[in-house]
């Protein structure tokens, strides 16, 4: 430890928000922290504090404590002493959004910056691994330097991150086991102690500047470490210790230079444990969030946007974002908690989903008004309004309310003076609860037709549709016997060995499609893990029914049984003798025009300590593509695997993580939630597998094959196990010129509709060309304009043409901090060029002629 010559003591907590105690439990300890810590810092036992990278803890703790209080904490943080963010809370890096991740530094630069705390470090301690985009959304925020560990495996700790797109970050990467956990400076053989932590630091420094994170996971330092460095200055002469916040020790390295770099997707588990099974645990939390997720960005930010704002939501708009982000921490999100806090993350997601639904009811309904108390008066129009700006087919199902006095046994639907073809699914004559803040909540008779039907859209833009009333008899939709259903694009029929899918246009046939399988898992929250004597179950199919034909799609229902064990054995190494029978039911659809396979399953699950799989059997595949924030990752397959690791080590399984879109040889595969894929080999196939249910009783467990040590408490969490009846959603689309990131978001966002009596005209907000470029949002930051985001996964420049249906003003190129990196000249009609990998935020400033009606008519 010669070459060490300074040691920057942080004092700091890592505080998990809610984890092996309830949010509530965890902030009670949190609000005693804090009173501790600044009774050290006013009395001059400790010189400053880091506060976890954090903000959310901020307001954690003024919910709690007087008003007078919580600004004694502030003025700490204002003084210098506390430094907090930049993140609003310490988020899981591949199961939530690139938009998730944006939001969430957002909200936390924005507070942490409010209270004078400029701590522009990418501080991230304890997440599961890292994403290969972090570099770039870091120098987006104008943040040049980080602090990382898991997952992050290099000869040195100073580094530089080269990003997907080559942004480089200064980045240090935490060489221990420990990395930021480190609590001797408060035992009593502390000297010891500190000795053996620079010795195993040492080799690691270049420039001889250590850094000592001294605190933990929901813990603080002693309250004499004044003396405690007093005596570390003495027992080692040649090394100056001090207390150092995070930005003092970043500081020390300006104008040194890093000697090695680690590059992209951060996954190794060779240092220390990046616990993949957290991307299959508790699946219905991913689920949820994406749901969430899809309706903030492709519902409530869009309709801001459409209306210029004009639904004053700001506030109301952050507070459902904060919501989201609050499901979203590595222990939350990651299914790894005790069941109690994952019960606390449906509730918070409910409240999203609801006060999205009626956001989205209202700002529709101001723009497109339904009438509600004349029963007499016709709402003749639907609007159909498409937040994706990638044209293609769109199927809509929707429900068309008829005054039961008007209603004449039939409907037409027009548009532009064209009879669309739809399928009606139902009519029913029925009572409606209607309400509306500014009519009184009343019952009308109506009749009710849920319809079907597909539109093609250029891109985001609205379309009228002109409901006309018919004397006639309805046509429903008719099932059939048949066992097969297609459309011009794809030809599903069920075979014994499973689905057989026949790609028309380039007739190829793909057997042993859909195949359900489920494996013992002896693991626990982080860690699949399966048993010494594996077995294997497969569903059977045993029906085929409700096969639809309709005039726009075409579905077929299949219901499988899957006999499997009950359990593991008291030993835990094999199969119990008790068995179990799960219920499976399919529902898969063709719509007219649309090149996607949908599916819809439904498992009613009675089987504990069991991963459940469906699987596409694909030619041999050597390689695949998943996505995660921003970036499409090509992974390899893993054939040959080491279950039995020693002590501290973690086994490399074929577990990859996926946001929504895994692509292998002629397969792609989009989905909701279902975020752990792998390819491997089963009966002599290889086999694409997206997980649906990992049965776990247990937070961690100390006995696994795959872990060879805890993970956290040794908890039951009975409710992991997944008992119960589940939901899943995911698509197909075969042929490689086929594939795109913009396939999983036209299967995930929904079309919006609203009925109306009044005539609006149809708008256009824009569409791009290219499929290649992957659409993400488009949000209002500023009055008078929206960013759009998009990005370029692939290793090549590609551009996209960004057409506008109205006069713009400007359009800009900025970055996540809003500052101007490129202009352009203002069009209708622009090109957008991307170097590889490249995220692009584009402003585009509107432009409101004299008459104030903003969008060209389109013709």
């Amino acid at each position: 430890m010669d070459n060490i010559k300074e040691v920057h003591i942080l004092n700091h907590t890592h505080w998990d928000r809610e984890w092996y105690e309830t949010f509530e439990e965890f902030r009670y300890k949190l609000r005693n922290g804090l009173r501790y810590i600044q009774d050290l810092l006013e009395t001059g036992r400790i010189e400053n504090f880091f506060l976890d990278g954090q903000t959310i803890v901020l307001d954690d703790y003024r919910e709690v404590v007087s008003k007078e209080e919580y600004n004694h904490l502030v003025s700490f943080i204002k003084e210098g002493k506390i430094q907090v963010g930049p993140w609003y809370l310490l988020a899981d890096e591949f199961l939530v959004s690139g938009e998730s991740i944006l939001k969430n530094l957002e909200l936390g630069i924005g507070k942490a910056e409010s209270y004078h705390s400029n701590n522009h470090i990418g501080y991230l301690p304890d997440t599961f691994g890292h994403n290969s985009q972090m570099p770039q959304i870091f120098q987006g925020y104008h943040i040049d330097s980080a602090i990382v560990w898991r997952g992050a495996v290099s000869k040195t700790f100073e580094n530089t991150w080269q990003g997907a797109d080559g942004s480089r970050v200064f980045t240090f990467v935490l060489p221990l086991f420990e990395g930021y956990y480190q609590t001797f400076l408060k035992h009593n053989d502390y000297k010891d102690k500190t000795k053996s932590y620079l010795q195993g630091n040492a080799p690691y420094l270049v420039h001889g500047k250590a850094l000592l994170m001294n605190g933990a996971d929901h813990t603080y330092t002693c309250d004499d470490i004044n003396e405690r460095i007093k005596q570390l200055n003495y027992t080692f002469p040649s090394i100056k210790f001090k207390q150092s916040l995070l930005s003092d020790y970043v500081r020390a390295f300006q104008g040194l230079e890093a000697t090695e770099t680690i590059i992209g997707e951060q996954r190794d588990p060779s240092k220390i444990f990046i616990l993949p099974g957290v991307y299959s645990t508790r699946t219905y939390l991913k689920r949820q969030n994406q749901q969430c997720e899809d309706e903030a960005i492709g519902t409530m930010e869009a309709l801001n946007a459409w209306t210029n704002g004009k639904t004053n939501s700001e506030q109301f708009i952050e507070y459902v974002w904060k919501l989201i982000l609050q499901n979203q921490p590595h222990d939350s999100i990651c299914g790894c908690s005790i069941d109690e806090v994952h019960q606390e993350m449906e509730t918070r997601t409910q409240k999203v989903l609801s006060a999205i639904k009626q956001f989205a009811a209202d700002t529709l309904n101001n723009e497109y008004p339904f009438e509600y108390l004349n029963n007499h008066k016709d709402n003749a129009y639907l609007y159909i309004v498409n937040n994706t700006p990638i044209a293609d087919i769109y199927p809509v199902t929707t429900q068309i309310f008829v005054p039961a006095s008007l209603d004449l046994g039939s409907i037409k639907l027009f548009h532009e003076d064209k009879e669309i073809v739809f399928d009606c699914i139902n009519r029913q004559k029925r009572e409606e609860f209607l309400r509306h803040i500014l009519k009184e909540p009343h019952y009308g008779e109506y009749v009710v037709y849920d319809v079907s039907f597909n539109i093609n859209f250029g891109g985001v833009e609205t379309k009228r549709i002109r409901i006309e009333r018919v004397k006639e008899e309805p046509i429903l939709i008719q099932k059939e016997d048949e066992k097969k259903i297609k459309n011009e694009f794809y030809e599903v029929e069920c075979k014994e060995e499973g689905l057989t899918i026949r790609d028309i246009q380039n007739n190829i046939l793909h057997k042993h499609q859909h195949q359900i399988i489920s494996s013992l898992d002896a693991g626990d929250t982080y860690n699949y893990s399966p048993p010494l004597y594996d077995q294997i179950s497969e569903a059977v199919l045993i029906d085929v029914c409700d096969v639809v034909r309709a005039k726009t799609f075409e579905s077929m229902k299949l219901i499988y049984k899957m006999k499997l064990p009950a359990s593991l054995n008291k030993s835990r190494n094999g199969a119990s003798s008790n068995y179990v029978v799960n219920k499976i039911v399919v529902v898969i659809t063709l719509h007219r025009g649309k090149r996607l396979i949908s599916f819809k399953t439904t498992v009613e699950n009675h089987s504990k300590d069991q991963k459940l799989r469906v699987g596409f059997a694909t030619n041999r595949a050597e390689e695949s593509y998943g996505d995660t924030a921003f970036d499409l990752i090509k992974r390899s397959t893993l054939r040959e695997k080491k279950l039995d690791v020693l002590k501290d080590q973690e086994a490399v399984m074929n577990q990859y993580p996926t946001y929504s879109s895994v692509m292998v040889n002629e397969h792609q595969i989009v989905h909701r939630g279902m975020q752990e894929y792998e390819v491997d080999s089963y009966k002599g196939r290889d086999y694409i597998y997206l997980t649906m249910i990992r049965s776990v009783g247990w937070l961690s467990r100390r006995d696994l094959r795959t872990r060879g040590n805890g993970a956290g408490p040794g908890f039951a969490t009975p409710e992991a196990q997944c008992l119960g009846t589940y939901e899943f959603e995911y698509g197909l689309v075969l042929g490689k010129d086929h594939h795109s990131l913009n396939n999983a978001k036209t299967m995930r966002q929904r079309i919006l509709t609203q009925q109306s009596y009044l005539l609006k005209d149809e708008k256009s907000l824009f569409y791009q060309t290219s499929e290649v470029i992957a659409f993400s949002s488009f949000i209002q930051k500023e009055e008078d304009s929206f960013d759009i985001r998009m990005f370029n996964p692939t290793l090549e420049e590609q551009s996209t043409v960004l057409n506008f249906g109205f006069e713009i003003a400007g359009l800009e190129e900025i970055d996540f901090r809003r500052s101007i990196k490129a202009k352009y000249s203002p069009s209708t009609q622009v090109t957008i060029s991307f170097k590889p990998k490249q995220i692009k935020t584009l402003r585009v400033r509107r432009k409101w002629p004299n008459d104030q009606q903003m969008f060209i008519p389109k013709k």
